[in-house]
């Protein structure tokens, strides 16, 4: 008598197997992801991507639910995120440093002990950051061919303080403006009415 082995189920029988859920993206995939993330457009990304236009709202449905197809959107998606958060981020923490070095600046830290101004390469990068510019004018004694140079005068001019620490105050709530409203407005229901009429 012969025995029958159990029939083993086959992978077209509804199963997946485990490679085809693990295995890469196809180019068509990476390209649709690609094209997918510039404005989340499905059908415009599957023509971009290399679909077929007749079809192409059909593909995108099919590929936005393929699970590999999904999770690389939402990984490429998570990941511009966090890099536009990091970019504001880093604007914001290097806007509010450049106006506390203004804001705090001191004009000593330009000058050296015989009070006049250091050379650049001797200030420190945040005093030269608080300098809006500099100004040489050479000074002359004499006229004519006796017209000699005995010096030369030095003009520093500073950011302004004022408005640094008037933007570092506005972005810290320090100066808000507040409008008081006073009195007692009553106003019956037939008065309101009325004006209506």
């Amino acid at each position: 008598m012969a025995s029958k082995r159990p029939r083993q189920p086959s992978a077209s029988a509804g199963q997946t197997a485990p490679a085809e859920s693990s295995r890469e993206l196809t180019a068509k995939q990476r390209a649709f992801v690609r094209e997918y993330l510039v404005d989340h457009n499905g059908k415009q990304a599957a023509i971009r991507a290399g679909y077929s236009e007749h079809s192409a709202e059909v593909t995108a449905s099919k590929l936005l639910r393929i699970p590999k197809v999904s999770a690389a959107i939402e990984e490429s998606d998570a990941q511009v995120d966090e890099a536009v958060k990091d970019a504001v981020t880093v604007e914001v923490v290097e806007v509010l440093r450049e106006l506390r070095l203004i804001a705090f600046s001191d004009i000593g830290d330009m000058v050296g002990p015989d009070g006049r101004v250091l050379p650049l390469k001797d200030m420190s990068p945040q005093a030269r950051r608080a300098i809006s510019s500099i100004e040489v004018e050479a000074l002359f004694e004499g006229k004519g061919s006796e017209r000699v140079e005995i010096g030369d005068v030095t003009k520093l001019k500073l950011w302004s303080k004022e408005k640094a620490l008037e933007l570092l105050a506005k972005f810290l709530k320090m100066l808000t403006d507040k409008v008081e409203l006073g009195g007692d407005v009553r106003v019956s229901h037939e008065d309101a009415l009325g004006d209506l009429e």
